[in-house]
């Protein structure tokens, strides 16, 4: 028997059992594999190069059968076209052209999605379609980092006037069919949950496919074309404790990470501390990608890494990037913070790729200043003499005002009071030579050692950043222009004057973020089921992120 006719004869006995494994786990496409599939496509290669007759045979060898039970499966004419696209693969293709294998790659897992839209029979290339698609999509990924293959496709695109989409996007949206179609099937339940309470029909690969494009779109730094996704997932999607683990914990991740690209801290710290607590202790570099943004997400909100997490496997190298950044955020030192995040630090570009840079540069600065203003309220503050006065505790701006013109030129002096001897002043960021690139000049001014624009912090500025973190919640109290102070209300009631005046940052942001709303809905993550007619994004939080390490 031909290797052709065997091959067919297996397929049109799991279509006709509904084995969709079985069907899976025949029609591969990654290598390495068997070397049956390499003498297959030598044998199509040789015997069926017109297409017209590869596609009599296939009809010949795979028959539809109009007088199938109800229980038994069948062939129809979506998927005569896909094991057509398929075999056709196997004669024409060449691993080590990487460009063309994408191009036929894509246009067989179009033609498993075309097959897997039939109302009746199409569940059963599902598993199929889910292995097809990761494997374009680690194709695509790969590509990505070979400008020397996909430059010229580029050119040619853009003559052809598509505008920017790259060969990673052009994936994305070609997966996102499948997504779709899973997402809006109709079910026999509605809320497309069976009765063994697991997700019905098509409905289970929503979330392999919806982790697959979000890879892609992150990979090609098109996160904003997420939203839509996340905002179908919230209308249509069963919850997400029923699909498994490995899909919550990815699907999580990328929720987080859009979550902190758009500046929700908080919604990112939830999402990305459910991902984490979910993962497998085992899983050691997947909990370690999670831990680089749940770290950040949780030092812009005022907690730190605990000595239990520095501890753990999976922390080993990305701490102790960050520890100096909290630290100086803890002390209020300015100068170890820019410097902390600056090149002197030796993980300014690590920061950047990640995409963490800059959210830590400015949002922790806020932070900074508030923890600088308590330092210097600590070194300045004299109580009374009589522990019945009712005078408030004061802050003097001009006290402030010299903290903040010492760093400053903390920052200007390299070399003499610090150890980072190549901090340059932000004013020569604009004497640099004109062919220096954009992205070499936004990067250095991102990091520059300043602390309130190009010149020394006076009084009037320092005034203003506290009227702005008193408005933040972050300082607790009132200010009075005239007498040039910020007076801290409620020391007597609040255990002192530090506790009183000083809140904790993440129990202020908590406590604005519940007021708000926003520990009870998280658009694209569905908890509970749906109420027929209903969105299923709106739950409740209280109790789910376990912090996985915190300070104030």
């Amino acid at each position: 028997m031909a290797i052709i006719e065997e091959f067919l004869a297996s397929i049109h006995a799991f279509l006709k059992t509904k084995d969709a494994l079985k069907l899976q786990d025949w029609l591969r496409v990654e290598p390495p594999l068997p070397e049956h599939y390499y003498k297959l496509g030598a044998e199509l290669k040789a015997k069926y190069k017109d297409g017209n007759v590869l596609e009599r045979y296939i009809e010949k060898l795979l028959p539809e059968n109009a007088n199938a039970r109800a229980d038994e499966g069948d062939v129809w004419p979506g998927f005569l076209a896909f094991m057509k696209a398929y075999l056709e693969f196997w004669r024409d293709v060449d691993f080590e052209d990487l460009l063309r294998t994408h191009t036929q790659l894509s246009e067989l897992v179009n033609s498993c999605i075309t097959a897997l839209s039939n109302a009746t029979h199409g569940i059963v290339v599902l598993p199929t379609v889910i292995q097809l698609s990761a494997a374009l999509a680690k194709l695509a990924m790969t590509l990505d980092k070979r400008p020397d293959l996909t430059r010229n496709r580029r050119a040619v695109v853009d003559q052809g006037g598509e505008g920017r989409k790259t060969l990673v996007e052009g994936t994305a949206e070609s997966i996102q069919r499948a997504f779709t179609m899973c997402l809006t099937e109709r079910t026999s339940n509605r809320n497309g949950i069976g009765k063994d309470g697991k997700p019905e029909g098509k409905k289970i690969g929503i979330y392999s496919f919806a982790n697959l494009v979000l890879k892609l779109l992150f990979q090609c730094r098109k996160t904003r074309l997420a939203n839509q996704l996340f905002t179908n997932i919230s209308q249509n999607s069963p919850p997400l404790s029923l699909y498994p683990a490995s899909q919550r914990v990815t699907y999580l991740y990328y929720l987080g990470r859009f979550q902190f690209a758009n500046g929700h801290f908080y919604h990112a710290q939830i999402c990305l501390q459910s991902s984490y607590d979910q993962c497998h202790a085992q899983c050691t570099s997947q909990r370690r990608m999670v831990l680089i943004y749940l770290i950040a997400s949780n030092l812009i909100l005022g907690r730190f890494p605990s000595p239990a997490l520095m501890s753990r496997p999976e922390a080993q190298g990305i701490v102790e990037k960050f520890f100096p950044v909290a630290k100086a955020i803890k002390k209020g030192d300015f100068v170890a913070f820019k410097r902390s995040l600056g090149p002197e630090s030796g993980n300014e570009e690590w920061f950047f790729q990640k995409g963490i840079l800059l959210p830590m540069l400015y949002r922790c600065e806020v932070l900074v200043w508030r923890s600088l203003a308590r330092r210097v309220f600590l070194l300045t503050y004299q109580a009374p003499g009589d522990v019945n006065s009712r005078k408030a505790p004061t802050l003097d701006f001009t006290d402030f005002a010299a903290a903040a013109q010492y760093c400053q030129m903390m920052l200007e002096m390299p070399g003499k009071s610090t150890p980072f001897n190549s901090r340059q002043h932000v004013n020569t960021m604009f004497m640099k030579p004109a062919e220096q690139s954009v992205s070499e000049q936004r990067k250095l001014s991102a990091a520059s050692g300043v602390i309130c624009g190009n010149h020394t912090p006076d009084v009037k500025e320092v005034e203003a950043i506290v009227a702005s973190l008193v408005q933040q919640g972050l300082l607790h109290g009132f200010i009075s222009h005239n007498q040039g102070k910020f007076a801290i209300l409620g020391a007597k009631q609040r255990g002192g004057a530090v506790n009183a005046g000083f809140p904790g940052v993440w129990d202020v942001l908590k406590t604005k973020a519940a007021r708000e709303g926003k520990n009870t809905q998280i658009p694209g993550w569905v908890l509970r089921e749906r109420q027929v007619g209903g969105m299923g994004g709106v739950v409740n939080l209280s109790g789910i992120a376990r912090p996985v390490g915190s300070g104030s």
